[in-house]
């Protein structure tokens, strides 16, 4: 499971739906939330293993601009909140912390659907 797999698993889990964690068609999803995941960055190198950050983005769409915003702010507090120790495994990752960011508009979408986001910079570990 990759971090974008274990911040959607928790979204899940805490009865968001739709989420994804590949970009997808309106055709297929007209509100779907979607995780995103951007490139390990190395912070420190030990003997057994490295630590650095794993940033994810999470894309709230909504047909209603303040709906968006609302789950936006919702999903993130459920992130931030969160008992990460189930969705901790994150191969090739250890989660072993996350911070967030506060929801923002992107503005519209292809479709016209209003865009949130957050981001959530975790914290990972990994053995060498």
């Amino acid at each position: 499971m990759s971090v974008k797999d274990s911040i959607a698993k928790l979204l899940v889990d805490a009865d968001f739906t739709s989420c994804f964690t590949k970009p997808v068609s309106a055709l297929l999803c007209e509100e779907p939330i979607v995780v995103a995941e951007g490139p390990f960055e190395r912070e420190s190198r030990m003997t057994d293993e490295e630590r650095g950050t794993v940033t994810a983005t999470v894309l709230v769409v909504r047909d209603v601009a303040s709906e968006a915003g609302r789950v936006a702010l919702l999903a993130e507090q459920t992130v931030r909140r969160g008992d990460w120790e189930p969705y901790a495994d994150a191969t090739p990752y250890r989660i072993v912390g996350i911070d967030t960011t506060v929801p923002a508009c992107e503005g519209d979408d292809d479709s016209g659907h209003s865009v949130w986001s957050f981001k959530v910079v975790c914290t990972v570990a990994r053995e060498l």
